[in-house]
């Protein structure tokens, strides 16, 4: 939350900058633009105040277990850190490719600020967390010298979409922006199940029951993102 709100203040403070420079939406209404952290939007602006388009978000579909036992470089992207056990060694992390269809609406003509709605559709996400062996409590039992491996997914989303950013544009065509979006999304929307490993034989299928329903329940259900975007307006 702290970043976001330093984000918003820094964004603030370039649409005062650069309120000049938003004024050739109407002009150049044809928008192509790369995402820093990968993908593009591609859209076209109406007049000052309505733009139209879609963005295709690339995200890292695969991440090999990383080999450290040092628990603060290891996280999880689905679990909080809270609850997890200790020993947290490595993961591995896949997700889908996120898509968006935008109209976005500019409510002052000299500034870059919009607000976005749509439709939001994100791939799968599946995670995998590898823990080292050592006693622990797995449901209602501690067990001895015992490692686990916990797997996560979450099915796929599609819901309605909400965001804000800033887009300006340059009078030889040039432009770039800021945009904070995510879907509207509860259980209703997308589910997730966990399931947890052991090769430890003593361990009853009731206590990974237990530990099983514990993550499905803490599993991370946001669907938002945060892009920088540059390109060309023609």
């Amino acid at each position: 939350m702290k970043r976001i709100f330093l984000i918003l203040i820094l964004i603030f403070t370039l649409n005062i900058i650069y309120a000049e420079e938003s004024k050739y939406r109407e002009d150049k209404g044809l928008q192509v633009q790369l995402l820093i952290n990968g993908g593009a939007l591609i859209g076209y602006h109406f007049n000052d105040q309505i733009f139209l388009g879609g963005t295709s978000i690339t995200n890292i579909n695969e991440r090999e277990a990383v080999t450290t036992f040092d628990n603060a470089t290891v996280q999880s992207s689905l679990l909080e850190a809270k609850i997890l056990p200790e020993g947290l060694y490595g993961k591995k992390y896949e997700q889908g490719r996120i898509l968006t269809g935008q109209l976005r609406i500019s409510p002052w003509d000299t500034s870059g600020f919009f607000l976005s709605f749509g439709g939001y559709q994100e791939g799968s996400r599946k995670e995998t967390l590898y823990f080292d062996r050592r006693d622990r409590k797995i449901g209602d039992t501690t067990y001895s010298n015992t490692s686990i491996t916990i797997i996560v997914e979450r099915d796929p989303v599609l819901a309605p979409l909400l965001g804000i950013g800033w887009n300006w544009i340059y009078e030889n065509g040039f432009s770039w922006g800021f945009d904070l979006t995510g879907g509207i999304v509860n259980e209703k929307i997308t589910k997730a199940k966990a399931t947890v490993l052991t090769e430890n034989t003593s361990v009853t299928n009731g206590d990974l029951a237990i530990e099983e329903e514990k993550y499905r329940k803490s599993s991370d259900l946001s669907a938002s993102y945060f892009t920088i975007a540059m390109g060309m307006n023609f």
